[in-house]
C-alpha cells in the first residue's frame, strides 16, 4: 500500500517548470500523430485537410481518456470519417495502423535502448521484458498486413459482417502495404515516440527520478501496451501497476514510482482535456466536400495486394 503523505509531499515536490515543458511536448505529440494518421488516410482517398486531421485526433484523446480500453476515440474518429468512404470499416483500418505504428516507433526507440543497457550489463526483468516486446510488436504488425487480407478479404460481396470485414481488410492492405506510408508511417512513429519518451523524461526529472534514459523507451512501451486490457478505463491501474513494476529495479521506491504514473496520468488527463474544448468549440463534425489532401492519391482501396 502506498504512504498517502509520502506520496502526496512526493507529486507537491515537482518541479513546475519540468511539468510545463512535459505538457507542451505532449500536445506537440498529437499534432505529429494528427500527421501520422494522415500518413494512412491519403492512399485511400480519406484524407481531409490537416487542420480537420489535428481536430479530430486531439477530440479522439477526450474520449481515449474515458471510454475502455483507450480506443474509444480511435473509433469515435473513424465515425466521424465514415460518409467519405461508404462505410465506418476503411477509416477504422487507418486508425488501427496509425496505432500501430506509434507502437512500431516505440518499439524501435525500445531495441536501441535495450541494446545499450544490455551493452551495460543490465540484464534485468524490465531491460528482457522490453526487449522481447520491442522484437514482438513489429513481428505482429508485419503478421497483420500479411494475415488480415489473406483471412478476410476474399469471399462473395454479401451484407453483414463479413462484408465490413473485407472493406476493413481490403482498406488495411492498401494503407498498411503502400510503400509512402511505410517509410512516412514508420518516421514518425519514431518521431512522436521519441517525444513521447522526451514527456517522460521530464516528469521523471520534475520528481528527481533518476532512471537510465536508455531504459525509458522501453518503459514506456510496457505501460502504453497496458492500456489496452478492456477491464478499465484506459487501462486505469494496470498502467500505473506497470510503472511502479518498471521503475522499483532502478532504485524507485513504491510511492515515488506511484507519484510518477500519477503526473502520467495527470498529464494524459490534461491533454484529453485540451481535447475536450477542441470539441466544445468545434465539434466533431468532418465537412463533407472534406477530400485527399494530394491530387495523385490512390483512392479507394481496390483488390488486395497479393
Amino acid at each position: 500500500m502506498a504512504d498517502r503523505g509520502a506520496l502526496v509531499a512526493s507529486m507537491r515536490s515537482a518541479d513546475l517548470i519540468s511539468l510545463t515543458l512535459a505538457f507542451g511536448f505532449l500536445l506537440v505529440a498529437l499534432v505529429v500523430n494528427a500527421f501520422r494518421w494522415q500518413v494512412y488516410l491519403s492512399p485511400l482517398g480519406l484524407a481531409p485537410p490537416m487542420s480537420t486531421t489535428i481536430r479530430l485526433t486531439f477530440v479522439g484523446t477526450f474520449f481515449n481518456a474515458f471510454l475502455p480500453t483507450g480506443f474509444g476515440g480511435d473509433a469515435y474518429k473513424s465515425f466521424r470519417l465514415r460518409h467519405h468512404a461508404a462505410s465506418v470499416a476503411p477509416p477504422l483500418a487507418t486508425v488501427f495502423l496509425d496505432r500501430l505504428a506509434g507502437l512500431v516507433g516505440l518499439a524501435v526507440l525500445g531495441l536501441v535502448g535495450t541494446a545499450v543497457r544490455f551493452a551495460a550489463g543490465d540484464g534485468g526483468r524490465v531491460t528482457v521484458a522490453a526487449a522481447l516486446l520491442s522484437l514482438a510488436v513489429p513481428v505482429v504488425f508485419g503478421t497483420a498486413l500479411w494475415l488480415v487480407p489473406r483471412r478476410w478479404s476474399d469471399g462473395e460481396e454479401t451484407a453483414g459482417i463479413g462484408s465490413r470485414l473485407r472493406t476493413f481488410a481490403r482498406a488495411f492492405a492498401a494503407a498498411g502495404r503502400e510503400p509512402r506510408a511505410v517509410r512516412w508511417g514508420t518516421a514518425i512513429g519514431v518521431a512522436s515516440a521519441a517525444l513521447l519518451v522526451v514527456v517522460h523524461a521530464l516528469l521523471a526529472r520534475s520528481l528527481a527520478i533518476s532512471v537510465p534514459v536508455a531504459a525509458l523507451p522501453g518503459i514506456v512501451l510496457i505501460a502504453s501496451l497496458m492500456t489496452v486490457v478492456p477491464l478499465t478505463i484506459n487501462g486505469l491501474g494496470f498502467r500505473e501497476a506497470a510503472y511502479v513494476w518498471c521503475l522499483g529495479p532502478y532504485g524507485v521506491g513504491h510511492d515515488q514510482a506511484l507519484a510518477f504514473a500519477l503526473l502520467v496520468l495527470a498529464m494524459s488527463l490534461a491533454s484529453s482535456a485540451v481535447g475536450g474544448i477542441v470539441y466544445a468549440v468545434s465539434g466533431g463534425e468532418v465537412p463533407a466536400g472534406s477530400g485527399p489532401v494530394t491530387e495523385d492519391s490512390p483512392r479507394r482501396p481496390g483488390p488486395t495486394p497479393r
